[in-house]
């Protein structure tokens, strides 16, 4: 299946909202060789972003997807509450975690609609959904997921670099689809934090020679 994040007609709040998406999409992106070594090296960074959080805490995974990083904090000692505007992926979640019991828990949600009345949790996880949407667009994704969140938040996104544009320019010339709609530059970051009222603490990198992906672990400010 073509990645097509990177095509402006393409509608990421639709698209996941399709069963046979749903239930196909670990095992385009991930059942490769090198789909598994990313998987793998994914987790660890994702775990080791919250390893300092209190087990038993429950953290927001927004978008939940199939449950494959809510995996990663389960096995941790988290609890997860796994949000998705897709009910179709969070069929696919329910059934991959069921053997984590009430320690795993859904709803469907959409983060462009939240305000802060709504449950709060302690922490949340933010990935893979950024890159979909423009910088405007990522903001108000963004806000949203701080509203009903106390302290940190951790996204992951597509670092947009003097190299990595190098490297994506070379891949369309090469034939290869771009790997995000909307990566982003080290400035961009700065204000996509800022406007959603967080400030970086940290960050994290995967095979940087060869991966746009950015691991950004952020507290709210306000």
């Amino acid at each position: 299946m073509a990645n097509r994040s990177n095509d402006r007609n393409w509608d990421a709040t639709q698209h996941y909202k399709n069963a046979a998406v749903a239930k196909d999409y670990d095992r385009v992106r991930f059942s490769s060789t090198a789909g598994r070594v990313f998987n793998n090296q994914e987790k660890r960074v994702i775990r080791e972003c919250f390893q300092d959080i209190p087990r038993d805490t429950v953290i927001l995974d927004i978008p939940c997807g199939t449950g494959r990083l809510a995996e990663a904090l389960l096995g941790s000692g988290l609890r997860v509450y796994g949000a998705d505007i897709s009910a179709e992926m969070l069929d696919v979640a329910n059934e991959r975690l069921a053997g984590y019991g009430g320690r795993f828990t859904t709803e469907v949600m959409d983060a462009f609609k939240l305000t802060g009345s709504e449950r709060q949790f302690e922490a949340a996880l933010c990935a893979r959904v950024l890159m979909h949407f423009p910088l405007e667009t990522q903001i108000k994704f963004l806000r949203g997921v701080a509203a009903v969140t106390r302290k940190r938040i951790v996204i992951n996104h597509s670092l947009s670099s003097p190299y990595q544009r190098f490297r994506r320019w070379v891949k369309v010339l090469l034939g290869h689809q771009k790997s995000a709609g909307y990566p982003i530059t080290n400035s961009e970051i700065k204000r996509l934090l800022g406007e959603s009222g967080l400030a970086e603490v940290k960050r994290r990198r995967i095979n940087a020679l060869i991966s746009e992906a950015v691991y950004i672990v952020a507290e709210k400010i306000r």
